[in-house]
């Protein structure tokens, strides 16, 4: 009993130093197998998967839309992508989008993104975002993309929506680089960093009555008078409680 007991108490320490630490959906593009891949003739294989997610907090892969990708190293084992044919506008037919999904209430502290842009690629980068995938997305910023593989951080964009009787959050962000002439734009990172913001649930303890029926009538697990004296067993009291002589 004593094992079990410091066994709860140590998986509870750890469910909720989880839940008190910032959470984390980062994709790299390493290079290692993993769900989905991404693959190119003239440079490597890239894992299009994120990391870093727990059971709090965690995305689905990057689904780029309308434009041809290729990952090439930068590191050995890190590659960036390299994604082609984007537009001068920004429109609903070339992006890239994923989704988070979180198992508790959350904000999202900030989205980052490590990124530049070839000659003639695109010169701007719109982000969007959703704190309900099932709502409309709503821009962020409309940022200047960097000559050079540089960091850009987006913050302050609020707590994950949990619409009524849901059990868990989604949320969606999208960035769509424009005003190009359809050349390269090259992605390291997109991070997205989030804070739990309820760490525990209260439970209040039910009061009950604990008196003990010891003057009878005693009755069978099954409804059956069994006299004035009880024998050794399982019984119902007038109370309806079970209990065990």
């Amino acid at each position: 009993m004593v094992r079990l007991s410091s066994l709860i108490t140590l998986l509870f320490t750890a469910s909720m130093g989880l839940a008190q630490t910032p959470q984390v959906i980062e994709f790299d593009w390493l290079n290692f197998p993993c769900g989905e891949m991404l693959h190119c003739d003239e440079g490597c294989s890239a894992c299009n998967m994120p990391s870093g997610g727990t059971s709090l907090l965690f995305g689905t892969n990057m689904a780029w839309v309308g434009v041809s990708t290729c990952p090439h190293p930068i590191s050995s084992g890190d590659n960036a992508v390299l994604a082609t044919g984007w537009s001068a506008e920004p429109g609903p037919d070339h992006y890239l989008v994923f989704s988070g999904i979180a198992a508790v209430p959350m904000t999202i502290d900030s989205v980052i993104v490590n990124h530049t842009s070839a000659t003639n690629g695109p010169s701007r980068m719109k982000v969007e975002f959703t704190n309900n995938s099932a709502a409309a997305l709503q821009e962020v910023a409309d940022v200047q993309v960097p000559p050079s593989f540089d960091t850009q951080v987006f913050t302050n964009l609020g707590p994950v929506d949990f619409p009524e009787g849901a059990v868990m959050g989604t949320f969606q962000i999208r960035l769509t680089p424009y005003a190009g002439w359809g050349e390269g734009w090259a992605v390291n990172t997109v991070r997205v960093v989030a804070t739990p913001t309820q760490t525990a649930v209260g439970i209040s303890e039910i009061p009950r009555n604990r008196t003990m029926n010891t003057v009878g009538p005693w009755f069978d697990v099954v409804g059956r008078p069994i006299g004035s004296e009880p024998a050794p067993g399982v019984y119902v009291g007038p109370s309806k409680v079970v209990r065990v002589f």
